[in-house]
């Protein structure tokens, strides 16, 4: 608490400092507006004919348009989605909630201020909750520095649903029910740098108190347990040891004869509870992890490739079964319009598991052992028609390893820029219940958004 504490009070004295600059901005402004207006009327008065008063008069009534530093905007979102079968979890209702949200901008010679808020009545849970999405400042205090200081989205990377070294926090509860994709990438009290440095680009953020990702508990969708060889619905029950450590991300940038390179690296702990403590009680252990991506046109789409590695620090030499191995992680990708407002993404992703000798001997009681080299194929479709208003979807992840599959096909149709309409599903498949995807079909489910601009 003492370190968001210490990114409050930056955030407030970054607010006071560009407030002084531009009281005295205005002032100095005021002052010389005054100077001139008095010079000009001396000098004119004594010459305006009656013609010219009359000019005079017909220009004051012309209207002046100046644009506003501040941007207003709100939306209203209605929700609802229904489990396709029975559940263990208490609702019926995977989703059932009203929104409000607020959007306000401020925008100043000397920095950026944003905040947005949401009200949230949520049926499934039965509360209403305001939940503060951002709420940050942007400054520059040097040439080739920039800063934001507060609640903020991070995000990098090239993978499409599939993050290798975007470890910054992520909400699954709103990917799997329906929620607008915006959601998925949630905010966290961070501080972030970039850096300019010729052609190079040097990001670092920091995270004061580790932001794990919403993972699932309970609440709304059920998940399997190893303990129990059955799917479970904890809710409030299922317990977590938590961290007030730091957590750090790095990324340097570059473009050479236009491919785009990048390398990474991160500090702190894997973003969702996977070890389990002597106590029986599911924690966060510590990771560092270290990457690289690159993305270029090719023909008349774009290529990618990501990569990265996972050193699970409580774990290295993979023989702890309550603790999750290392690996290496690798993904290629490709995407391009195949015919007119119809285009096609493909990703293969591979994971590997490291010092997997030592895992299977630690995990010999039992048969849900992951592979080795875990295998995980994507496809996103995407059709627009009616000049871009209606929207068909589609995105597929399959695992040839698993055998198990994810779909989520979606259609969205706006009627105007004050009104959009979105249905889609999340149906899961698998032939074991232990799997990524497999433990999920309990959670396959069904959903309809309404939201309304302003």
């Amino acid at each position: 608490m003492k370190k968001l504490a210490l990114i409050q009070t930056l955030l407030l004295l970054g607010l006071s400092l560009t407030s002084s600059q531009i009281i005295a901005q205005t002032k100095a402004v005021q002052q010389a507006v005054t100077e001139s207006s008095d010079e000009k009327a001396s000098q004119e008065i004594s010459t305006l004919s009656a013609d010219d008063w009359q000019d005079e008069w017909a220009d004051d009534w012309q209207e002046t348009t100046q644009l506003s530093p501040w941007k207003f905007s709100y939306f209203v979102e209605v929700a609802y989605g229904k489990f396709m079968q029975n559940n263990i979890v208490e609702s019926n209702a995977s989703l059932s909630e009203l929104r409000g949200r607020i959007n306000l901008d401020y925008s100043h010679a000397f920095f950026e201020l944003t905040a947005k808020g949401d009200f949230l009545y949520d049926d499934v849970l039965e509360q209403t909750d305001f939940n503060t999405r951002e709420l940050n400042i942007a400054f520059s205090p040097l040439k080739n520095l920039d800063v934001k200081l507060g609640r903020q989205v991070l995000t990098w990377g090239t993978g499409d649903y599939l993050f290798l070294n975007d470890l910054f926090k992520k909400d699954w509860q709103s990917f799997f029910s329906g929620r607008d994709d915006e959601y998925l990438k949630s905010a966290s009290d961070s501080i972030r740098m970039t850096s300019y440095w010729g052609d190079f680009t040097v990001d670092l953020a920091w995270t004061p108190e580790f932001t794990p990702d919403n993972y699932l508990t309970g609440e709304r969708f059920s998940f399997y347990s190893s303990l129990m060889k059955t799917n479970i619905a904890p809710d409030e029950n299922f317990r977590v040891e938590q961290t007030q450590d730091s957590q750090w991300s790095a990324r340097v940038a570059t473009s050479i004869q236009g491919v785009e390179y990048a390398l990474y690296g991160y500090k702190g702990f894997w973003t969702t509870p996977l070890g389990m403590n002597q106590q029986g009680m599911a924690y966060f252990p510590k990771m560092n992890a270290w990457g690289a991506s690159a993305l270029t046109p090719l023909s008349t789409g774009i290529f990618k490739m990501e990569f990265s590695a996972y050193n699970s620090l409580e774990d290295r030499q993979g023989n702890q079964a309550a603790i999750p191995n290392s690996q290496i992680r690798a993904l290629i990708g490709y995407e391009q319009e195949v015919i007119k407002n119809l285009s096609v993404g493909l990703q293969y992703y591979l994971e590997k598991t490291q010092h997997y000798n030592a895992y299977t001997q630690s995990a010999l009681f039992t048969d849900e052992v992951v592979d080795e080299y875990r295998q995980l194929a994507t496809v996103r479709l995407r059709y627009t028609t009616m000049q871009q208003k209606l929207i068909y979807s589609l995105f597929a992840f399959y695992s040839p390893t698993d055998q198990d599959s994810y779909l989520k096909p979606a259609i969205h149709y706006r009627y105007n820029d004050n009104y959009s309409f979105s249905a889609g599903a999340n149906i899961f498949s698998g032939n074991q219940d232990f799997t990524f995807f497999g433990q999920h079909q309990a959670n396959t489910n069904v959903w309809l958004r309404g939201r309304f601009s302003f």
